[in-house]
């Protein structure tokens, strides 16, 4: 297992990530790949310590962070009800990310960014970046005004459009 606390506790910037790996042969290979292919013989210092803090000081952080979030998205949730009631979007169970099925509205993915970004002055996502025609991704990771703002802007444009 490969992972980092750089996305849950807002410090991608640092860098670093670390790797569990029960098998001490496989530990051992895994290594030296990174020492010797990629350059990585030891981990930076700033990293690590926001690491260690992060995971023995910042559940209380975390846990009031994922409640924000979830406010957000329940902000958006709500939004997009109101606005598009045949769209029934839900909150991922998880994660700051909405992805949105707006296939429902028939609205052209070009258009709609034309208008966010032209009209609205906002850059929301669209699925065509990830491959699936229809969809946006916001992200909802925020401070709540800029939740508001980007939900608002794209039920604006929705609107316009469909």
């Amino acid at each position: 297992m490969v992972t980092s606390a750089s996305k849950a506790f807002n410090f991608p910037a640092l860098t670093g990530s670390y790797g569990i790996i029960g098998d001490p042969g496989e530990r051992a290979v895994f290594i030296r790949r990174m020492e010797t292919g990629e350059g990585l013989a030891s981990p930076a210092v700033l990293s690590l310590t926001a690491h260690i803090a992060a995971y023995r000081h910042g559940a209380a952080w975390l846990d009031a962070a994922r409640g924000y979030v979830a406010g957000n998205l329940a902000m958006l949730e709500e939004r997009l009800r109101a606005a598009f009631p045949d769209l029934g979007w839900k909150p991922p169970q998880a994660g700051y990310l909405a992805w949105i099925d707006l296939r429902a509205l028939g609205v052209d993915d070009e258009a709609l960014q034309r208008e966010l970004v032209e009209r609205e002055g906002v850059a929301i996502m669209p699925g065509t970046v990830y491959g699936a025609e229809g969809f946006v991704r916001l992200n909802l990771g925020c401070p709540r005004s800029k939740a508001e703002a980007g939900a608002d802007a794209l039920v604006r444009a929705l609107t316009r459009l469909a």
